[in-house]
């Protein structure tokens, strides 16, 4: 059972996507698992063929429990009782691992602002910095960080008036968000940054390379703020008045292709986020000074981005009901453009193996 997110402790298989004795090859999704968040396909590590299927669906298992065996054809029952035998004597061992991992989250203060973190991987490697969209946390990119940390130095944060990062903010337009981030690299001393932002933290990334661009290596965006009129503002204006779980669950739902990514869990934790002290005030004022200009977009960077000689991709999905895909439109040629199909306005959730790999390519 994988661990996607830090708050993931068990999960279970909604479906299997293949039978015994079918070959799955390395990367092909073969089981649909459902955590407290969010319903995801999980991919093979390894070619083989599934000779076992470990746990029967709906059952819920901890994190690190054997779901399924992949091998080679004709494995004899002795082998197979043998692995899984020698598996679950080790799996106390693999438990007290992943239990080291729930520390992972730190806190810093910038300019009397808290902001809560996640650090991943090999401080030798390449550093990527992730930023969330609005009325998201770090926890959004549960199937990318750790994934990348395994080839990058990898950070997420909880921007201001999000997650478990402040609420109590005195500003709430791009400069002060951008400005935050930028602290946040220079207090942890990163240099040459891949950024990855998606929505508005796509806009304050962009925001941030024009401001200071000899932070930057390079800018992944998905489906980015700043690049045309059009955006739902009735999703943004809903999310923040949303007080009960129906009302909450029918914005969100906007955010996917297929909307049966989300559990109830999930609309209940992020239901929970909004009725903390400070919350709907904190997400007004970001609406407001970042967002929203009547019923579009405030900012306009489109045209700012030619001033910019870092390597830029940027990723929409092709279903995306909250901005709009034909902002690709147009863009200056030098640009790594990648749509993803069956993808709504979080791709990086709904498409996360195909997001992993174009990031992994561009660096």
């Amino acid at each position: 059972m994988p661990k996607w997110g830090l708050a993931m402790k068990e999960g279970s298989v909604v479906s299997w996507l293949k039978n015994v004795g079918d070959e799955i090859k390395k990367g092909e999704n073969f089981v649909e698992i459902e955590t407290e968040k969010v319903v995801n396909e999980f991919e093979s590590p390894e070619n083989g063929i599934l000779i076992k299927k470990c746990v029967e669906e709906d059952i819920k298992i901890p994190v690190g429990a054997l779901i399924a065996l992949v091998g080679v054809k004709d494995t004899s029952s002795y082998k197979i009782d043998e692995f899984i035998s020698n598996f679950e004597s080790n799996f106390e061992k693999q438990a007290a691992s992943i239990s080291e991992n729930e520390e992972l989250t730190k806190k810093i203060a910038i300019n009397g602002t808290t902001i809560n973190y996640v650090q991943m991987g090999n401080e030798e490697n390449p550093t990527l910095v992730f930023i969330h969209g609005f009325g998201g946390d770090l926890n959004n990119w549960m199937f990318n960080q750790e994934e990348l940390s395994k080839s990058f130095n990898t950070f997420a944060i909880d921007l201001p008036g999000h997650g478990a990062s402040s609420k109590n903010i005195q500003q709430g337009d791009i400069t002060y968000l951008s400005d935050t981030v930028i602290k946040f690299c220079e207090i942890n001393k990163l240099k040459k940054i891949n950024f990855i932002g998606h929505s508005l933290g796509g806009g304050i990334c962009l925001s941030l390379a024009l401001k200071n661009l000899d932070l930057v290596s390079s800018l992944t965006l998905i489906s980015p703020i700043g690049f045309g009129e059009e955006i739902d503002h009735t999703y943004i204006e809903g999310f923040i008045k949303a007080d009960s779980r129906k009302e909450l669950k029918s914005q969100l739902e906007k955010l996917y292709f297929n909307s049966e990514i989300l559990t109830r869990d999930l609309i209940n934790e992020v239901l929970k986020f909004k009725r903390l002290d400070e919350t709907t005030s904190a997400l007004q004022k970001i609406k407001e000074e970042s967002l929203l200009s009547g019923n579009q977009q405030k900012y306009l960077l489109k045209d700012k981005i030619i001033d910019l000689t870092c390597p830029i991709t940027i990723i929409w999905g092709n279903d995306d009901k909250i901005i709009p895909v034909k902002h690709c439109n147009n863009l200056p040629k030098n640009l790594n453009i990648k749509i993803i199909n069956e993808a709504g306005h979080m791709a990086h959730i709904e498409k996360p193996n195909a997001i992993n790999e174009i990031i992994k390519k561009m660096n």
